[in-house]
Formats: C-alpha cells, structure tokens, sequence
C-alpha cells in the first residue's frame, strides 16, 4: 500500500486537494460555489469558509476541525466520518447523509431538520437542543450522546434506539414513537414531558 505523506501548515484552495490527500494543521479556502470533496483526510484544519450548501463530500474524514455554523444546506455527505469536531449550531437542513459517523463532536443547537439520514451513526456526542425535525431516519443510531432537548417532531423513530444516551426532556410525536426503545429512568422523564404524572 502506498504511503502518502500529509500536507501540512499551508494554504491551499480546496479546488487544489487531490484524492487521497492527507491535510494536517492547514488553511483550506475555496473560490468556487459548486465545490466538491473527494477521499482526502483533514486533520485539525481551518475551513476560510463557511458555506458548504449543495457541496458533495464523499469518502472523506475530519479529525478535530471547526465547522461551527457553517451551512451544509441541502449538501451530500457520503461515507464520511466526523471525529472530536466542533459542529456548534451547524446547518444541515435537507442534507442527504447517507454511511456516515459522528464521533465524539459538539453538535448543540445543530439542526438536521428536513434531511434524510441513512446508515448514520451518532457515537458519544453533545448533541443538546438540537433539531431532528421532520427527517427521514433509516439505520440511524444514538450511542451514548448527551441529547437533552433534542427535537424529533414530525419524524417517524421506529427501531430508533435511545436507551444509552442521556436526557431528561426530548421532543417526540407520540403518534410516530412506536418501535422507539428508551431505558426505564428515560421513561419517566419523557411521561412526565406529556404532563401525565406518575405516582406511588
């Protein structure tokens, strides 16, 4: 297997960045609309710009890089992986987002809604007061996030499974929760959301 040696702390335009690429400590710019991302690995670099909307990211990787609201509206993020990423109040509005891992990033106030998640992990993230709104989920997984607040209104979370993550209120529709699991101690918290009070 070829060894690729990375590029590191240097500027360069993301129209520059060939496939395979390995970035490390670097200056990323962009001087197109249309931008594409293909198979390149960016590790603790800064974006010069915020706008990602109907961008194409495919096989691509991200380790410890800032994308705090930035705008990925309606972009495509293919079999892409999200590790200890800064994501506060990131858009992601009718992003389609399909093979893809969020690991270990801060993604309060991110906002998903009307996007189509498919074979998307969620793994020990902060993803308090969120929004998950009328989204398409299929093979979507929560593990171990901090979800506090979180709203999933108008989105189906059949075989969603909640029960390792934390929170004491969540959003849902209670007609489009069948199939969702959530742990006893959740239970109560989530009965109580609905004003129904539990007694002894």
């Amino acid at each position: 297997m070829k060894h690729i040696e990375p590029i590191e702390n240097q500027t360069l335009f993301l129209e520059e960045i060939e496939e395979g690429a390995v970035l490390k400590n670097c200056e990323i710019d962009s001087n197109q609309e249309r931008k594409l991302l293909s198979g390149a690995q960016f590790i603790n670099c800064v974006f010069l710009f915020d706008d990602f909307s109907k961008t194409e990211i495919l096989d691509c990787s991200f380790s410890h890089c800032e994308f705090s609201n930035f705008n990925f509206e309606k972009a495509i993020l293919y079999r892409d992986t999200f590790t200890a990423c800064k994501l506060l109040g990131t858009n992601f509005i009718q992003a389609g987002v399909k093979d893809t891992q969020f690991s270990d990033c801060l993604m309060t106030y991110v906002n998903f809604s009307d996007s189509k998640l498919t074979n998307v992990k969620f793994e020990s993230n902060k993803l308090n007061e969120s929004s998950f709104q009328h989204v398409q989920m299929k093979k979507v997984s929560f593990e171990r996030s901090y979800i506090d607040g979180v709203d999933f209104s108008e989105t189906a979370l059949k075989a969603i499974n909640l029960s390792s993550c934390e929170f004491t209120m969540i959003r849902i529709d209670v007609n489009l929760a069948t199939g969702l699991k959530i742990n006893q101690f959740q239970a109560a918290s989530l009965i109580s959301s609905f004003g129904i009070k539990v007694v002894d």
